[in-house]
């Protein structure tokens, strides 16, 4: 029999103790370590995250992309219908209060015709300045050089804050003599500039007192924008008064032709008549006239104002219409909401379009001299 010292035994297993704790104590240490720089990473991360969250996102913007049409014009159906319905779209961008960038892709876009042109300028400064610059709009420039150009003319580029430099050196007659004027107040000196520049530069007796008359038209104009045009809601979905009345106009030259188109973003002359002239709507209404929009602008043309003695006042619609057709040498469309109104000479013309413009747009086309009234007339 071996008999084995129990003292012995208990030391061998108190050095094997020891020698395990020894280990576990250091694998433990490690552990703590690391567990020590997760959390201080983890801290770190935090206060980045803070900093973050009080400064503007700037990764996490959110995005919308709109499509311009191919053609910007008013004048055919189906130009018109785009382009009333891009129009829409852009409303409805800067109503959503989720989108803080969007992107307006002119890549398809050909043509840009002054009065569709004019309408969306408009819009865009309107809703730029209803969002506070609180919104960013950015684009793709179209393929075409000359629509390229038309948007650098008009100064769209600069709305949003990138003026790309130009991609030739070709100089577009159609576009150069583009010029862009805006106010909110009843003063020609505003509109001079994109006037005076034609006035003396062609022969002919017509040019001058044609541009003088055209001056007063703008002055009625724009009186008619400051007392009528933003007296109520535009029922546009945007429940949006802005504090400025604003107009805005273009003017262009080309074969002899001076075109002038001003607009307003207001409520249109076809809800203004009913508030501004109750009376004579009244009696309208007793004689069944026909309820549609260019049969008010017609009314409102032909109506005679009735002398107030305040000053910047004179005979509304009429005296826009009479600035150049009281010559015979120049033609005035009236475009307001659905109603569509045109005078050339001693002839008038009405139409109703299926969309609304949501304002009023009126539209001069004068002949700088004889020749070429003539050629229009033949």
């Amino acid at each position: 029999m071996i008999f084995i010292n129990s003292r012995y035994i208990y030391q061998k297993q108190l050095n094997s103790l020891k020698k395990k704790s020894k280990n576990t104590f250091w694998w433990w240490d490690q552990q703590n370590k690391i567990l020590k720089k997760k959390q201080k990473k983890e801290v770190v991360k935090n206060k980045k995250k803070k900093k973050r969250s009080k400064s503007p996102i700037i990764n996490r913007v959110h995005t919308e992309s709109i499509k311009a049409p191919k053609t910007f014009s008013i004048e055919s159906k189906v130009a018109r219908k785009q382009v009333i319905k891009f129009l829409k779209d852009l409303r409805e961008l800067f109503a959503d209060k989720n989108t803080q960038k969007f992107i307006i892709d002119f890549t398809r876009t050909e043509r840009f015709i002054a009065d569709a042109t004019l309408l969306f300028y408009a819009e865009l400064q309107y809703l730029v300045e209803m969002k506070k610059n609180r919104i960013i709009v950015n684009y793709r420039p179209p393929k075409n050089n000359k629509a390229f150009e038309v948007l650098r003319q008009i100064g769209f580029y600069k709305i949003c804050g990138r003026d790309p430099k130009k991609r030739n050196n070709e100089n577009y007659d159609d576009v150069v003599h583009w010029c862009v004027a805006t106010g909110s107040v009843v003063d020609n000196s505003l509109c001079a500039p994109a006037l005076e520049r034609y006035e003396g530069n062609y022969k002919g007796k017509l040019a001058e007192p044609l541009i003088n008359n055209l001056f007063r038209g703008l002055a009625e104009a724009m009186t008619n924008t400051s007392h009528h045009a933003y007296i109520d809601d535009r029922n546009d979905g945007l429940n949006y008064r802005p504090a400025n009345k604003n107009w805005w106009m273009f003017s262009q030259s080309k074969d002899n032709h001076l075109s002038v188109v001003f607009c307003d973003l207001g409520i249109g002359i076809p809800r203004t008549l009913p508030i501004k002239k109750p009376n004579l709507f009244k009696q309208l209404v007793t004689m069944n006239f026909d309820n549609i929009d260019s049969q008010y602008i017609k009314i409102s043309v032909e109506y005679k104002r009735t002398r107030t003695g305040k000053p910047g006042r004179g005979r509304g619609l009429r005296d826009i219409v009479d600035s150049v057709t009281e010559q015979n040498a120049g033609i005035v469309k009236i475009y307001s909401n659905r109603g569509l109104f045109i005078k050339s000479g001693t002839n008038t013309t009405t139409h109703d379009l299926k969309e609304s413009i949501l304002g009023t747009l009126i539209c001069w086309d004068i002949p700088l001299n004889d020749n070429s009234y003539r050629e229009r007339n033949n």
